[in-house]
């Protein structure tokens, strides 16, 4: 029921803002690496195995481990959530970054 929640609440925002609009391929994402689903879908399935991959290597979600982790007040969890949004910001730039360099 949490992910259905979640589909109709996004679903209801982007409707009643009026940014609601069917997207094969998003415009940052079109700028960067083209139009192309197929390589949009290959990109998306590679994520998904390599997201896999690690979560069965570490005996677990990395975000669970973060929160959880940080309920419990342990440094890993700490050390652990903040290498995390660090990898993430740094992808992040990687992949979205402006071509020129300029920012």
């Amino acid at each position: 029921m949490l992910i259905v929640g979640i589909f109709i609440g996004a679903l209801a925002a982007s409707v009643i803002d009026g940014s609601f609009k069917f997207e094969a391929v998003p415009p940052v994402w079109r700028e960067r690496f083209g139009n192309s689903v197929g390589v949009r879908a290959v990109g998306a399935f590679l994520g998904g195995i390599v997201a896999m991959f690690g979560a069965r290597m570490a005996d677990g979600c990395p975000s669970g481990h973060g929160l959880s982790g940080l309920m419990q007040l342990s440094v890993s969890g700490f050390i652990a959530l903040a290498c995390f949004f660090g990898a993430g910001v740094l992808m992040a730039g990687l992949v979205y970054r402006r071509k020129g360099g300029a920012r």
